[in-house]
């Protein structure tokens, strides 16, 4: 269930600078209303000027999380992203139309005051098609415990670009089985390789993968949620751990796209 040539085109809009500017006002009455302003485009909410990736920001943001901010733009995070976009249209050999998909950044606040739950927070990766569905925008979610580097900026868009051509095309994934299925071949298009992504050797992967098999027609988050992100992240919000490491089922999917085109080629 690879995708096929798209009809979707993506279309980068900068929105860093924006939420640098926004906390540079002082925390309080007066910086929550020009993040209400930005979200919905203004008083007059005027869609076109809307930036609805910044809904999962924190408004209320400290100092070390506006010098993330700071640091991404001085990297170009910006500029990087706008390359890997062109890339992904190219290797997608994309068919435009007239009614572009936008693509922005955000920055969530998973050091400062406990504002998000990280892993909780990025399963909304399931719901992509959803998401896309309802706002007409891909959100970069970037994290403002993480180092900038300019190669994880290649790989986030082309996972997600990969990532959100393939749920328009297949739907949201529902079951465990087809949350790994959209989740390897993202991993894979953008690059990855087990060596680049994980520290799994030979015996744990084999041992996730018994562990997942009786789980893959599951569709309740708790069970899918534990498969893939693994106890850790299951315990932290309380949810029932199956014996996995961190990110089990992210790394077994790319394990098995890996495997499965290696066996193609023979």
């Amino acid at each position: 269930m690879e995708v096929q040539n798209s009809l979707m085109k993506f279309e980068f809009v900068p929105i860093l600078e924006k939420l640098r500017d926004l906390y540079t006002v002082p925390r309080g009455p007066e910086r929550f209303q020009a993040y209400i302003d930005l979200t919905v485009g203004g008083a007059q909410r005027t869609a076109d000027l809307a930036l609805p990736p910044l809904v999962m920001a924190n408004p209320m943001a400290k100092e070390p999380v506006l010098e993330r901010v700071k640091s991404w733009i001085e990297l170009g995070a910006e500029d990087a992203a706008r390359a890997a976009l062109q890339e992904a249209h190219t290797l997608l050999e994309m068919d435009f139309f007239s009614d572009p998909i936008k693509v922005g950044f955000t920055i969530l606040d998973d050091r400062g005051g406990g504002w998000t739950n990280r892993t909780f927070t990025d399963a909304a990766r399931f719901k992509t098609a959803e998401s896309l569905h309802k706002t007409h925008w891909l959100s970069l979610m970037l994290w403002s415990s993480e180092t900038p580097a300019l190669e994880d900026i290649r790989l986030l868009v082309l996972e997600s670009v990969y990532r959100a051509v393939y749920a328009t095309q297949h739907g949201d994934p529902q079951t465990l089985r087809h949350m790994m299925l959209q989740e390897g071949f993202a991993a894979h298009f953008a690059g990855q390789t087990l060596s680049s992504r994980s520290h799994f050797d030979p015996e744990e992967l084999e041992y996730s993968r018994c562990v997942l098999a009786p789980h893959l027609e599951a569709t309740a988050q708790p069970i899918t949620f534990a498969c893939m992100y693994g106890d850790d992240a299951a315990r932290a919000i309380g949810y029932t751990p199956l014996g996995l490491s961190q990110n089990a089922g992210f790394q077994v999917a790319l394990a098995n796209i890996l495997a499965d085109e290696l066996e193609s080629q023979k």
